[in-house]
């Protein structure tokens, strides 16, 4: 559920903490750093190395693509926190047309194995049984 409040876009500190936790434990993550609350950079092996830029918006959407954007100088990924959270098909698109992947915190934890088009078009196996489903 959205939040009114100090973790309206900055993830809780609890998220953070998971988030690194799991990505410290997968076979293709080296090294974790986080270089600022919201950002960390991550190394793997025989892969490019990520800078990810973490939020808690509730549904990323075209204006909060281009506000993180702004204040950050490069980034790979965005991955809004929460598992209610979202982001629009049009933020999608976009992130993917600058080379940037948007994702909802699980499907970051498959998409972390992938390079390229593979990084920036994986879908999380629940949806793709969903999409399947749904044909």
């Amino acid at each position: 559920m959205p939040e009114l409040g100090k973790y309206e876009k900055l993830p809780r500190p609890d998220s953070i903490k998971a988030f690194i936790k799991y990505l410290s434990s997968n076979p293709v993550v080296q090294n974790i750093a986080q270089e600022d609350t919201q950002l960390v950079s991550i190394k793997r092996g025989g892969k490019t190395e990520l800078k990810v830029f973490m939020t808690n918006i509730y549904i990323v959407g075209m204006a909060d693509v281009y506000d993180i954007l702004s204040e950050v100088d490069h980034v790979d990924a965005i991955i809004t926190m929460s598992a209610w959270n979202g982001y629009t098909n049009e933020a999608k698109s976009e992130c993917k047309r600058k080379h940037i992947g948007l994702f909802k915190f699980k499907e970051f934890m498959g998409a972390v194995y992938f390079d390229g088009n593979r990084f920036l078009d994986y879908i999380h196996p629940d949806d793709r049984k969903r999409e399947k489903s749904s044909w």
